[in-house]
């Protein structure tokens, strides 16, 4: 019985080179916080995103139902309403209420479609970086979405952290971001709202994604260290700059 098919070399005859095998989940979970440069190695030949896909939409999904049916919808709210001088003072009970009855559809939702979709499109962004700033072969745009996809990875521990919080915690009219202790917008809660929408952007998992994504972008999709600096920085102003400017 042939165990291999031997190829003819200068040498000699010698087996076939076997294909790269995919990373299974449990592979990515322990290489994103062990050994990335060897698994983003590995996604380049085999980009696969199906599971970590479905495991980070089912952490966030749990988070978003958790929190949505503890949050104190009117603590969250009326500081905000009374704030604004365009919303008459008669109307902020009736908009409080209508938006307590809306907060769980909208959070399922968000949980469902949110990854995917901010995933789509910064695939699509980093594939356009890596259309020319590259090493070798133009990336595809596939192993763009597997780079994005299984970066983000590294935040699932986030996401049980905060299950559990929600979960045994009163968390008031506390939005998610403010209330994980790995971000700094638990300890410091200062008056203006974009001075703390900052620091709860300023989170250790947040470091750690944009960290991810250079050495997912360099190694997956064999980006140049500027291109994928560029998708570090890209990643940054999503998570960081982003949160901040729409802070209200």
């Amino acid at each position: 019985m042939n165990e291999s098919n031997p190829s003819e070399s200068l040498y000699g005859s010698e087996a076939a080179p076997q294909p790269v095998k995919a990373p299974g989940l449990l592979e990515q979970l322990v290489g994103v916080f062990t050994e990335p440069e060897a698994l983003f190695r590995r996604l380049e030949a085999t980009p696969v995103w199906g599971g970590a896909l479905a495991l980070l939409t089912l952490l966030n999904t749990v988070v978003a139902v958790l929190w949505a049916r503890r949050v104190d919808v009117d603590a969250m709210l009326r500081p905000m309403l009374e704030a604004n001088p365009k919303i008459p003072a008669e109307s902020i009970d009736n908009i409080i209420s209508m938006q307590a009855k809306m907060i769980l559809p909208f959070s399922v939702l968000g949980g469902l479609l949110g990854l995917a979709v901010v995933s789509l499109i910064l695939a699509l962004v980093y594939w356009i970086v890596g259309s020319w700033s590259h090493e070798g072969r133009k990336p595809s745009y596939r192993q763009a979405f597997s780079a994005t996809v299984v970066a983000g990875l590294v935040g699932a521990p986030k996401a049980i952290l905060l299950g559990i919080i929600c979960s045994l915690k009163t968390i008031g009219g506390a939005k998610p971001d403010a209330l994980s202790p790995t971000s700094l917008g638990f300890y410091l809660a200062p008056d203006s709202v974009k001075l703390h929408a900052l620091f709860n952007a300023l989170d250790l998992f947040t470091f750690a994604s944009i960290f991810l994504i250079f050495i997912a972008t360099r190694h997956t999709m064999r980006l140049k260290a500027s291109g994928a600096a560029i998708c570090a920085v890209i990643a940054a102003l999503l998570m960081i700059a982003l949160p901040v400017l729409g802070a209200r």
